[in-house]
C-alpha cells in the first residue's frame, strides 16, 4: 500500500498562528532521532515556522538528507512548531501503522540512501527532495502486532546501541548529542 494512503503529509494547521510563544524546531535542532535543542520564540517567528507538531509525528529533513536531521516526536512538546524544512508525517490510523515503527522504517539506511539519490538530482541550490518521494513509498504489509513487537524491542537494544556506536565513533556529531549519549553513559543502552 502506498504510504500516502496511510499518513497525512504536511498536514495543514494554522492554530499556531494564534500562539504568543512557540517552541521552534528547525532542521539543526535534531540529529538522527534526537532533539538536541529548541528555540523559544515570543515574536518575529521565522516564516518557515509552519508545522504544528504533536506526539507521534515524524519529521524528515528534506534538505541534505545525508545529515539525518530526522525526529520522532515521542513526547508532547507544548506549542511545538517545526520548520517547513521538514517533511511532516502524521499517521492516519495508529491501529494500522505504529508511528514509531514508521519512523524507524523511514529512516532506515536504504530510505536515507534513496532520499540522498533524489536530492543529488534536485535543481535547487542545495541537495533536497520533496514529499512526493515519501508519498510514493510502498509500505510493507506488516501486522500492527509485529510493528509493536519491533518498536518495543528496538528502542532498548539495537537502535540505541547503533546510535551509541555511531556517536562514539563520529567526530561530526553535535556536542549536545555526544553529551546525551556519552560513551560513559552506558546505562542509556541497557
Amino acid at each position: 500500500m502506498k504510504l500516502n494512503d496511510l499518513v497525512y503529509i504536511n498536514p495543514t494547521n494554522t492554530a499556531h498562528k494564534k500562539l504568543r510563544s512557540i517552541c521552534y524546531i528547525d532542521t539543526a535542532s535534531v540529529y538522527d532521532g534526537t532533539l538536541t535543542n529548541t528555540q523559544t520564540l515570543t515574536e518575529n517567528f521565522p516564516s518557515r515556522a509552519q508545522r504544528k507538531i504533536e506526539r507521534g509525528d515524524i519529521l524528515i529533513s528534506s534538505v541534505r538528507p545525508n545529515l539525518k536531521h530526522n525526529y520522532y516526536v515521542s513526547e508532547t512538546i507544548d506549542n511545538a512548531i517545526a520548520s517547513t524544512g521538514f517533511i511532516h508525517i502524521r499517521v492516519k490510523d495508529s491501529t494500522v501503522v505504529n508511528p514509531q515503527f514508521l519512523y524507524y522504517w523511514l529512516t532506515a539506511p536504504d530510505k536515507i540512501n534513496r532520499y540522498c539519490s533524489i536530492a543529488e538530482c534536485s535543481q535547487s541550490a542545495y541537495p533536497s527532495f520533496t514529499k512526493e518521494a515519501i508519498e510514493a513509498l510502498d509500505f510493507p504489509s506488516i501486522s500492527i502486532t509485529t510493528q509493536h513487537s519491533i518498536t518495543n524491542t528496538i528502542p532498548y537494544s539495537t537502535f540505541n546501541l547503533l546510535k551509541f556506536s555511531k556517536i562514539c565513533l563520529s567526530n561530526s556529531a553535535p556536542s549536545a548529542v555526544k553529551a546525551r549519549y556519552s560513551c560513559s553513559k552506558a546505562s542509556n543502552f541497557a
